[in-house]
């Protein structure tokens, strides 16, 4: 039976998903008796089900989340709602994600998030399971007691990690069913919908800043993930204009940044990160109303 290969008949998909299962279960024991290895492990487990999802059959998914989940609670209650569920979720979404040929920006993005709000949704009951703070205990380990922004330390961890597996496992995945011919859809009808949600993303930071700052700079953080896109597009555009009006932008930016960062309280102060993927989306803007300029000529 091969590893990455689409399962077609009821005993290869009990058969691959039992082997799926053991691995998740060698993930929690190893976690709860090597904690060392524990960032590695949790960057591996959506990959673990997001391969289930993709080459098994989606209704016997129930089955492998089931007994993956039923299994490593015997090991460890807490490791398993935290890490095994959410990954199990995530890894649903990006198996469906990619046998519908998203685009992978989005696949990545939506999966992300999944992860993120499963992740928050279980820390009220892992608190109350353990009789701890769980995001304090985690902290302490890494000695940030005293850090005076470690409440938005947090929220920037939670959502690396989530967007690190999720980036892992969708690089892989890609590699693999690139080798057995399948493609997925990569093309850009727009980019409006990249620059609006980088926006959009800057706004609720923003929103957050006044309101309740911790989350804050976790918006500005995902803003720069639209702006790597657009980015990465206005880079390999290859016209000189482009090039210089995203250099002037940034160093705008940068000026701006330096001019206001110290005469700014601290916590927001880290808000005007949001300037240059701000300049980033103004440049793709410019350069997408330029092209269609030229084009209708």
């Amino acid at each position: 039976m091969a590893i990455f290969r689409k399962k077609t008949t009821l005993v290869h998909n009990i058969t691959y998903m039992a082997l799926m299962t053991a691995i998740n279960v060698i993930f929690i024991v190893l976690d709860t008796y090597v904690p060392f290895l524990m960032l590695l492990l949790i960057l591996m487990l959506p990959f673990v089900s997001a391969v289930v999802s993709y080459y098994c059959q989606k209704r016997y998914y129930i089955i492998y989340a089931a007994a993956s989940i039923g299994l490593c609670l015997i090991f460890n209650i807490l490791d398993t709602v935290f890490y095994i569920v959410p990954a199990v979720c995530s890894g649903f979404i990006i198996g469906v994600l990619l046998d519908k040929k998203i685009n992978p920006f989005w696949m990545i993005l939506g999966s992300t998030l999944v992860e993120v709000v499963l992740t928050y949704a279980f820390i009220p009951l892992l608190n109350i399971i353990s009789k701890t703070d769980i995001v304090h205990t985690f902290i302490t380990i890494f000695g940030l007691t005293n850090f005076a922004y470690k409440q938005e330390l947090t929220h920037l961890f939670i959502l690396f990690v989530a967007l690190t597996q999720c980036s892992l496992t969708h690089f892989v995945l890609l590699t693999e069913i690139k080798k057995i011919g399948v493609e997925t859809n990569t093309h850009v009808a727009s980019f409006w919908p990249y620059i609006a949600g980088l926006l959009t993303c800057i706004l609720i930071s923003f929103i957050f800043a006044f309101t309740y700052r911790p989350p804050s700079l976790a918006f500005v953080a995902l803003s720069f993930y639209f702006a790597i896109f657009l980015l990465i597009d206005l880079l390999g555009s290859k016209k000189p204009y482009v090039y210089i009006i995203l250099g002037v932008s940034l160093l705008i930016a940068f000026i701006i940044f330096t001019i206001f960062y110290t005469k700014v309280d601290k916590p927001f102060g880290f808000n005007l990160f949001a300037l240059f993927p701000m300049m980033i989306a103004l440049t793709s803007f410019i350069k997408n109303c330029l092209i269609k300029a030229d084009n209708n000529i």
